[in-house]
Formats: structure tokens, C-alpha cells, sequence
């Protein structure tokens, strides 16, 4: 299931189990996608058996957050360089 513009989904998961190295062994949607994630992630309480809800949103502000940080980065070792042939424009 996903939002009207896309930007997030639901799913369902089912925790299959918690392994002793703090490892939650995940099965995701109808077809079971076996997914592993730290076991610290999961809400308090959640054991093997337990049933999630899973959502996935898409962090817009982040992103240009973080692209803001690399062009200003960028900027700062262009001032450094010489300014010559062979700097690289990075896109995120």
C-alpha cells in the first residue's frame, strides 16, 4: 500500500526471530522477503511470532540537508585546489 503521491509505503512483517548476536530475522509482505536488521530497531516488546507494521517514507528534507553539506564541501576543496583541469562535479 502506498500513499496518494508515493512518497511512503506500508507493508506487513512478521518477526520470524531474534538470534542471540541481536539479529532480527524479518519476513516481509506476501511473499516473505527474509530481511535482517539490528533487533533494537523493533519496538519493546516485539518477540518471534510478533506481527509489524513496516513504513517507509521518503526523508525529502534530508536529502537536501545532505546535499547542501557535500555542495558546500565541494565548494570549500574547489577554493583549495588550483582551479585547473580535472575537478569533478559529485552528485548524491
Amino acid at each position: 500500500m502506498s500513499d496518494e503521491k508515493g512518497k511512503s509505503k506500508r507493508t506487513r512483517a512478521v518477526v520470524d526471530r531474534i538470534e542471540d548476536n541481536g539479529v532480527a530475522v524479518l519476513l516481509v509482505g506476501e511473499e516473505e522477503h527474509k530481511v535482517e536488521l539490528p533487533a533494537s530497531l523493533l519496538p519493546e516488546g516485539a518477540e518471534g511470532g510478533s506481527h509489524l507494521s513496516v513504513n517507509i517514507t521518503l526523508d525529502e528534507a534530508s536529502r537536501k540537508e545532505a546535499e547542501a553539506r557535500v555542495k558546500a564541501l565541494q565548494e570549500k576543496l574547489e577554493k583549495r585546489g588550483s582551479g585547473g583541469e580535472g575537478q569533478k562535479s559529485f552528485k548524491l
